[in-house]
């Protein structure tokens, strides 16, 4: 009997061993602690989320999430960093409308690709946004405050801490033919706190963020971006029924991994985070923070991605959102 040549034999056995390797690795995945990128800073929506979920996934996974901060740019920072990590499932993005179909738009140049860099795991949450105004200024409905505006033009200021908000922001300016000055931020808890402090007079941000001041009396609550109430806010009419025909605008969040990630890591995240997003403890918490759970599978999350770059390339356009 003829024996097989040693390369042919040394080349067999590797590609034998191959496929075991893989299928190893992700059973063994994962055996140290997750580092979860956020783009925006402590105390941010989007903070607040990946510090619950990465709890409550950790416990299913039996591995620490490690919640990293790295604000800036829109979220660019984060989102390069991730890009660059190895792929090894130990380093993932929590990425949102900005670093994911936003800054294709705003910038010229971006250290990452968006499409080309990433793997889409599962969507978080849908995130309505609400427009609030300091609470010494004169109007009490959304009519009476673009008359004040309009009879001031230039005069007052918003905050903006993130894509969502300048997108919001555009699109009531454009609507209603406002002219007022942005001042921008490199995150939203930084913005409320001069809104608070009564630097600045109006913001259209996250609900979760402003709700305990609005409990407070401490912003007045103008309307909701979405077309419909929000349960967060009840009492709260939506922007397009106060006086906005047609205004309709949400945010939205979920998880990244470094393109090139083993599909099977992929996939045991997206369980494991699907199974958190569903649970009667997310409902409750999500109801609070004034958010959507909206789970989805990795390839419809992927092709939810490309259908909000294209909307939001719409919408930044329209707004004259041109790239710095």
């Amino acid at each position: 009997m003829k024996l097989p040549s040693l390369p042919k034999l040394a080349m067999g056995l590797l590609l034998g061993l191959a496929v075991p390797a893989a299928a190893w690795a992700a059973d063994d995945y994962p055996s140290r602690p997750i580092r979860l990128v956020v783009p925006f800073p402590a105390g941010s929506t989007t903070d607040v989320m990946a510090r619950f979920l990465g709890e409550r996934v950790g416990r299913t996974l039996g591995q620490t999430f490690i919640v990293e901060n790295k604000a800036g740019a829109q979220g660019s920072i984060a989102a390069a960093d991730v890009s660059r990590a190895a792929p090894d499932g130990y380093t993932l993005l929590v990425g949102t409308n900005s670093t994911q179909s936003a800054n294709v738009h705003l910038f010229k140049s971006l250290p990452y690709d968006p499409t080309r860099d990433f793997a889409a795991i599962t969507q978080f949450t849908t995130n309505p946004l609400v427009l609030v105004i300091r609470p010494d200024l004169p109007p009490k409905d959304l009519p009476g405050f673009l008359d004040y505006v309009r009879q001031r033009p230039g005069e007052l200021n918003y905050g903006t801490g993130n894509s969502g908000s300048l997108a919001a922001v555009q699109m009531l300016k454009e609507q209603a033919g406002i002219d007022a000055l942005d001042v921008p931020y490199a995150g939203t808890p930084q913005a409320m706190n001069d809104l608070l402090a009564g630097r600045l007079d109006f913001m259209i941000t996250d609900i979760s963020v402003t709700r305990p001041h609005i409990e407070a009396g401490k912003l007045r609550p103008l309307g909701v971006t979405p077309p419909e109430p929000s349960p967060a806010l009840p009492g709260v009419p939506p922007l397009a029924q106060a006086g906005l025909p047609g205004y309709d605008f949400v945010a939205w969040g979920g998880l990244f991994a470094p393109a090139g990630t083993d599909a099977a890591i992929i996939d045991k995240l997206n369980q494991a985070f699907v199974q958190a997003l569903r649970s009667d403890e997310a409902a409750a918490f999500f109801d609070k923070q004034g958010l959507q759970p909206t789970p989805r599978t990795p390839q419809d999350f992927s092709r939810y991605v490309a259908e909000q770059t294209e909307l939001w390339g719409r919408l930044l356009s329209a707004a004259g959102q041109a790239k710095q």
